[in-house]
C-alpha cells in the first residue's frame, strides 16, 4: 500500500509541501479508497488527514545568524547610507525636542539646523554642544 502519490495530491490541493502532511493510520483504508479532490478535502475536513505546523525560525536563531561570516554584500548593501542618515538624523532630533523646554527656542533652533547641515553627528556631540552654549 503506497500512499506516496495521495501525499503528493493533498499537497497540490493545501498547498503545503509532502512532508507536512500527516495519515491517520486507522482510516488508512479510506484514503486508500479516496480518488478524487473532494473526497481527498472531505478527509482533511474529517481529521484523517493532518497538516502540520510550520515550524518557523525562533528570534534568537535569527540575532545569531547576523554575524560577519553569514554577511554578503557591504554594509551599505545592507542598509542604505540614506536609511541610515535618516535613522540618525531622527535619533538627534528625538533628544533635541525631548530637551527643548530646558535649552529655549534659540538654542534649539541652532541645534537643529546643525544636525541637518551634518555638524553634529551623534547624541553625545549633541550634548556637548548643548552643555557649551547654556
Amino acid at each position: 500500500m503506497n500512499l506516496s502519490n495521495k501525499k503528493e495530491m493533498v499537497s497540490r490541493i493545501a498547498g503545503v509541501g509532502k512532508g507536512r502532511v500527516r495519515f491517520n493510520p486507522e482510516k488508512l483504508k479510506d484514503i486508500e479508497d479516496a480518488v478524487t479532490r473532494g473526497e481527498i478535502r472531505a478527509l482533511i475536513s474529517g481529521g484523517a488527514i493532518k497538516l502540520n505546523h510550520i515550524k518557523g525560525q525562533t528570534r534568537r536563531h535569527r540575532a545569531r545568524a547576523r554575524g560577519p561570516g553569514s554577511r554578503k554584500g557591504k554594509r551599505s548593501a545592507r542598509m542604505g547610507k540614506k536609511e541610515k542618515w535618516i535613522k540618525q538624523v531622527r535619533a538627534l532630533r528625538r533628544y533635541l525636542k525631548k530637551v527643548k523646554p530646558k535649552i529655549g527656542k534659540k538654542l534649539y533652533w541652532d541645534a537643529y539646523k546643525k544636525i541637518k547641515g551634518g555638524e553634529i553627528k551623534s547624541v553625545a556631540r549633541l550634548k556637548e554642544f548643548l552643555g557649551g552654549n547654556k
